[in-house]
């Protein structure tokens, strides 16, 4: 999938307005006037075109003010954050996710951005059916509804994890004029819908990609798989979960997968398309998408990014939390410490090094980065870990253990202690995921999910999940005033009510 932010040519002005201004009154987007695209969708050049334009809204959402990172990974204490550097993120990292003094936060409280995706999405699935047949190529035309489908219920699962009830659109608006109000829908509804649109993507999308330049980029079965295993998770349904999980885990080289143990290519893992990538966001110097304030923007320093020689501590944004890091790291010679994690003698602090991939358009001068590392969002590893909790959840530990013990060795911090059994052994499942997939967007959806975390997270959102508590609704985000204009059926995610 070749250059998604710049796809879009001038012949599709006409198609990419309207996909910009679908559900307008709930959305608040802005207003335009644009003709019908009734002349758009002929072939099955249209449809990828337009396909592409979804995946790079959904790109154009997660890497927004680094949004997957700021929801998945900061309220965990992922990272350590100054008043000086980013205090509106050092906000957010103590659970203000109200944002009242400061204007960024309430960005990131606005779901827009994913609702431009959905709309694309749902104008997809209603216009690829109509795309003669004889214009695909054989099986393209099943292959790009089953992206489609997949698309929508993946920005679903996502906005609904952060915000929880939300708005659900599945009508495919072309003109504003037909554009109308929404409710927020509750959770689970919206989950349920999430499923049924990726029962039709498992049955449509392929094994593999049908070019191996996509690996991992768009969607395939075990994409669909993936996320059917995390929405049962988050639904707590762990039979589900494991039945999702159980072909994914058990014969991974049907679906183009392969367990890396190989530790050279392990520590290129994170620049993308790797043989465990089940599906990733594109961030690639070489297709022209990589991003000149990404996640390494935030991370690095030198000697890994040549533009930032901090003086003291105050000049790092986002360094390694040192309370975490020991938390999850605590086990000599663990190999994703040593590739991942680098720690600065000077300044006594520990950078996360991860997202390295550092291309300067300037050569030698290196005054002009560009981070060009992939959103990992499902892989491999994710998958093994996820099926050991549904295991666990299942009273079948000892298939949880191997599994558990597989990421683990291959890390080289050998199988856990066999006398770790039972609640403490659930506990270190989820401590293995922290440390697998550290900083990869997941570790705060796996404390919310499993009613787990450190003192302090339990501390600041206790019982948060359950209704009745006084704190309930405290770990989803407020919705900004914006998007109650002119729209009298929108209200406000419960903790917060009253609160802004």
């Amino acid at each position: 999938m070749k250059r998604l932010k710049y796809i879009l040519p001038a012949l599709m002005t006409t198609w990419f307005l309207i996909a910009g201004s679908s559900c307008k009154k709930i959305l608040e987007l802005e207003s335009k006037n644009v003709p019908s695209s009734n002349k758009f969708w002929k072939t099955d050049k249209d449809a990828l075109a337009g396909l592409l334009g979804g995946y790079s809204m959904l790109r154009d959402a997660l890497t927004d003010e680094n949004r997957y990172y700021v929801y998945g990974d900061v309220p965990a204490n992922t990272f350590e954050i100054t008043y000086n550097s980013d205090y509106s993120i050092h906000q957010l990292r103590d659970g203000s996710f109200d944002g009242v003094y400061y204007g960024y936060l309430e960005n990131l409280q606005n779901w827009t951005k994913f609702y431009k995706a959905i709309a694309q999405a749902n104008l997809l699935i209603k216009k690829i059916p109509d795309i003669p047949e004889n214009t695909f190529k054989s099986g393209h035309k099943e292959y790009y509804l089953g992206e489609s489908y997949f698309l929508r219920a993946f920005n679903y699962f996502y906005i609904s994890r952060v915000w929880g009830d939300v708005p659900l659109v599945l009508d495919a608006v072309e003109d504003v004029a037909e554009a109308k109000n929404y409710g927020r829908e509750k959770q689970d509804v919206v989950l349920k819908q999430a499923l049924a649109d990726l029962d039709k993507a498992v049955e449509m999308l392929p094994q593999s990609p049908i070019s191996s330049s996509d690996r991992g980029i768009r969607a395939t079965k075990a994409s669909a798989l993936a996320l059917k295993a995390h929405i049962y998770a988050w639904m707590k349904d762990y039979p589900k979960c494991e039945e999702a999980t159980r072909d994914l885990v058990a014969n991974p080289s049907t679906y183009g997968l392969t367990f890396i143990t190989d530790s050279a290519a392990y520590s290129k893992m994170a620049i993308g398309k790797s043989t465990e990538a089940i599906f990733e966001i594109n961030i690639s110097y070489e297709q022209s998408e990589a991003s000149w304030n990404g996640i390494g923007e935030k991370t690095l320093w030198a000697p890994f990014l040549a533009t930032r020689e901090p003086n003291n501590k105050d000049g790092v944004p986002w360094r390694v939390h040192p309370g975490t890091k020991n938390t999850l790291f605590w086990e000599a010679n663990d190999l994703r410490e040593k590739i991942w994690l680098y720690e600065d003698v000077r300044l006594d602090m520990t950078m996360l090094k991860k997202y390295s991939n550092v291309i300067y358009r300037d050569g030698d001068l290196q005054r002009d980065p560009r981070y060009s590392n992939n959103i990992l969002i499902f892989r491999l590893s994710d998958i093994i870990l996820l099926r050991a909790e549904a295991l666990y959840k299942l009273n079948r530990e000892p298939e949880a253990r191997i599994l558990l013990n597989k990421t683990r060795n291959r890390a080289g911090i050998g199988d856990l202690d066999p006398g770790l059994v039972g609640i403490d052994f659930f506990y270190e499942v989820i401590w293995e995921r922290g440390r697998e997939l550290f900083a990869e967007g997941h570790f705060y959806w796996d404390l919310l999910r499993t009613d787990i975390g450190t003192e302090y997270f339990n501390s600041l959102f206790k019982d948060a999940m359950h209704a009745g508590s006084p704190s309930y609704g405290r770990n989803y985000w407020p919705i900004p005033r914006v998007l109650f204009k002119d729209n009298l059926l929108m209200k406000q995610t419960p903790y917060w009510n009253g609160r802004l």
